[in-house]
């Protein structure tokens, strides 16, 4: 027993260890059929693709939320803590969640007086389409194919130049049937991570992802 005793549980690499396990098995499923793979098995590798995304974009978020509750430097102790940025950071914490993902990270670089990180390149771009993507899964609306194929987040998305499964005709509409394969499902978990990573090196902190990285790898994006 331990009694009296407080634990506080951090689920950011949690989430990206889930990740991993989705998009090796979505991988697994990939190779073992070819290009025949049955229904069932196709819902089952869809539902880990999916599952990574979203797994992934919750990374995001959730370590944003430590940074802004616990201060950086919070998962190295209290050795490493930045106790004076904590305490600035903690009475906006309400406030800055109330802001879209990616620029609850850019308040926290600004307030700290960090420099910025780079919108227009890797791996802001990847993560920014990442939490579009968990979106559009989580808010899905079915649409007939070619209102599907002028949507701007898919033609982003085929601009990355992911392999399709190997069981889905090539006559499916892009998204989500081309879209939802193992390839993204690694794409998702590496543009997590190197943003994660890209954040705490621009605040000078080290990344609480450092001890997991044997656990966040996956097999490589396959590109067309």
């Amino acid at each position: 027993m331990t009694d009296g005793l407080q634990v506080r549980y951090s689920f950011t690499a949690q989430f990206l260890k889930g990740s991993a396990i989705f998009a090796t098995h979505a991988h697994q499923i990939e190779a073992s059929g070819g290009e025949t793979v049955s229904e069932e098995l196709q819902a089952e590798h869809r539902s880990y693709v999916v599952g990574a995304v979203v797994q992934c974009a919750a990374g995001l978020e959730a370590e944003v939320s430590e940074i802004l509750h616990h201060g950086p430097g919070h998962h190295l102790g209290s050795n490493g803590l930045d106790a004076t940025a904590q305490a600035f950071l903690k009475p906006l914490a309400e406030v800055i969640d109330s802001q879209s993902t990616l620029h609850r990270y850019e308040l926290v670089l600004h307030l700290l007086k960090r420099p910025a990180m780079d919108r227009g390149r890797y791996p802001y771009q990847a993560a920014d389409l990442l939490i579009k993507l968990r979106n559009e899964l989580i808010h899905y609306h079915s649409k007939w194919g070619p209102e599907m194929e002028q949507k701007k987040l898919f033609t982003s998305l085929q601009q990355l130049g992911l392999d399709k499964p190997p069981f889905m005709s090539p006559s499916s509409n892009f998204f989500p049937h081309h879209c939802l394969s193992a390839s993204l499902a690694s794409w998702s978990l590496t543009s997590a991570v190197a943003f994660i990573n890209n954040f705490y090196s621009v605040l000078g902190v080290a990344s609480p992802l450092k001890d997991h990285d044997p656990y966040l790898v996956v097999p490589p994006a396959r590109l067309v």
